[in-house]
């Protein structure tokens, strides 16, 4: 999870907008909760890092909440909470809500702003293979599938209570 974050981070970092394109599976992404379950990798010098992290993602606007690799993210797309049940331990962060490190479900919602760094590899009824390059030449590998569309639900879906939480987890509030 971290080699994925620290992924999206490098990418935010170094990508240069580009012209956009259409997609259209991710063209039906406004006005949807979308579900997925996504498997990511990243090729660098040469090297290929394959299912790096894995998971399922739903995505609804700029909210999301995201599972894998032992950690639960739950963001309203203001604030974002990273639980790590077995360690019992809880980040608290502000989201910066144009901030694709910060917001990984911009990937899905806002991929336009991604333009030319931006490929398609494949794509089916409900998966896709979608490539990022970066200006290093870096290349972040993101697997789509089992892609869901649904009405979009309440946004309270999204946050996340301290209450939820027992007295003997240890919570970093970084706000």
């Amino acid at each position: 999870m971290r080699r994925f974050l620290s992924g999206i981070l490098l990418f935010a970092a170094t990508v240069l907008p580009a012209a956009a394109q259409n997609i259209p599976l991710l063209d039906k992404v406004p006005g949807h909760r979308v579900t997925f379950e996504y498997v990511y990798g990243y090729t660098s010098g040469g090297k290929v890092y394959d299912n790096v992290a894995s998971g399922t993602m739903t995505v609804q606007g700029n909210a999301y909440i995201l599972k894998g690799e032992g950690l639960e993210v739950y963001s309203d797309g203001a604030l974002r909470w990273t639980l790590d049940r077995s360690a019992k331990e809880a980040i608290l962060e502000s989201v910066d809500a144009a901030d694709v490190v910060s917001n990984p479900a911009l990937i899905v919602s806002g991929y336009k702003e991604f333009g030319k760094s931006l490929k398609v590899n494949g794509s089916g009824s409900d998966s896709m293979d979608i490539s990022l390059t970066l200006e290093d030449g870096t290349v972040s590998r993101f697997c789509l599938k089992k892609i869901r569309f649904a009405a979009e639900g309440p946004e309270a879906d999204f946050k996340f209570s301290r209450s939820s939480l027992g007295g003997d987890w240890v919570i970093t509030d970084l706000r």
